[in-house]
């Protein structure tokens, strides 16, 4: 019931404007699913409150995760949904969690420009979370044993902290293809080492 009446107040908003702001509590051991028919592509700017809270995109015809990440206490993230598919933010605790939405239209054109975009996931085989900074698009918290599939620019930054400094852990370009599986812990371990962080 709480997920229609979100796409409900979801297709009376978009009626209006092209830009929507909501706080949502999500409830204990739960998830919300946010859709918006009436667009062709929008963005989901999400700040998460104060938990660990679970970030996916799922083709609603298979409910197939198609990208997803968990998303740090205090951390924000951009994340573009295509019509064909949902948003689903999940709370696998056992105490509710808040989030602040705010939903953009977008130009799926703009979005999967040819060439511009590259679909791959990144992967950490290692047990504990790796947090990540992608600017300008989110800051996944990946975590242990999990995957997390991306759509990012061709020259866009992944960068990761240490110390309370920000360092490249890579850029992509055109040795990244889609559907490529990066191992991040690896990844992330090789870096350090290169940068004598260790």
């Amino acid at each position: 019931m709480k997920t229609i009446v979100l796409q409900l107040i979801a297709l009376f908003l978009i009626s209006s404007c092209t830009t929507t702001k909501t706080a949502l509590v999500v409830p204990a051991n739960n998830s919300i699913e946010i859709d918006y028919p009436s667009m062709d592509v929008f963005r989901a700017s999400i700040k998460n409150g104060g938990d660990d809270v679970g970030i996916a995109v799922l083709s609603k015809s298979t409910e197939q995760q198609i990208r997803g990440f968990g998303l740090a206490p205090r951390a924000n993230a951009d994340v573009m949904v295509e019509r064909e598919n949902k948003l689903t933010i999940k709370n696998e605790l056992d105490h509710p969690v808040s989030v602040k939405l705010q939903i953009t239209k977008e130009s799926r054109a703009v979005f999967q420009k040819e060439g511009e975009y590259v679909s791959f996931t990144l992967r950490n085989k290692s047990a504990q979370s790796i947090p990540l900074i992608i600017p300008t698009v989110m800051n996944p918290n990946l975590s242990p044993f999990s995957k997390s599939g991306v759509d990012l620019k061709m020259g866009q930054e992944i960068l990761f902290r240490v110390k309370g400094r920000n360092y490249n852990l890579l850029t992509v370009d055109n040795n990244i293809n889609n559907g490529d599986e990066i191992d991040v812990a690896d990844l992330l371990r090789n870096r350090k080492r290169e940068l004598n962080l260790d």
